[in-house]
């Protein structure tokens, strides 16, 4: 029973962690490019996510949209880590190559946002540009997927061995 306790501890704190790291990194990466690109702050930033559920009301809500927005930001991070720590031990490829399956899912991250997310939500369209497109992929790629896979592949490594 000691040790079923532990092995659950290890995996939500593996969880935790790369919801986290991943949370920060593209939190950090959105502020970056979107202060150069439209001079919005970390805490815009963080009302522009709550416009998914709020819409424009979001901008104009201050503090309280800053923490729904940081809190969907990183529910949604955790989801991400949670789907792949599951999908791991299933499906060889991710532990064959974690590199590039984190890559891919960095990747996949955004296509489903952008497909998916916030054309079903309450966020206003801006145009196509594509090198904000380029951008917003590659950090997806690196600060989202690649250390969500990496953090996932070192518990593996730790707690379990797989041929």
């Amino acid at each position: 029973m000691e040790q079923s306790k532990r092995s659950g501890a290890n995996v939500i704190r593996t969880i935790l962690i790369a919801g986290i790291i991943a949370g920060i990194l593209d939190s950090a990466a959105a502020s970056v490019v979107f202060y150069f690109k439209l001079g919005l702050s970390p805490a815009q930033v963080m009302q522009y996510i709550a416009s998914a559920l709020y819409g424009s009301d979001a901008f104009s809500g201050g503090t309280a949209m800053v923490i729904i927005g940081t809190l969907l930001h990183f529910a949604i991070s955790f989801v991400i880590a949670a789907v792949y720590f599951y999908a791991y031990p299933v499906i060889s490829q991710l532990r064959k190559w974690p590199v590039i399956s984190g890559l891919l899912l960095g990747f996949a991250v955004w296509l489903f946002m952008n497909l998916v997310v916030i054309p079903f939500s309450k966020i206003q369209r801006t145009p196509f540009e594509l090198s904000a497109v380029l951008i917003s992929v590659v950090w997806h790629m690196v600060l989202v997927g690649l250390p969500i896979s990496l953090i996932t592949k070192r518990h593996f490594e730790r707690t379990h061995r797989f041929n």
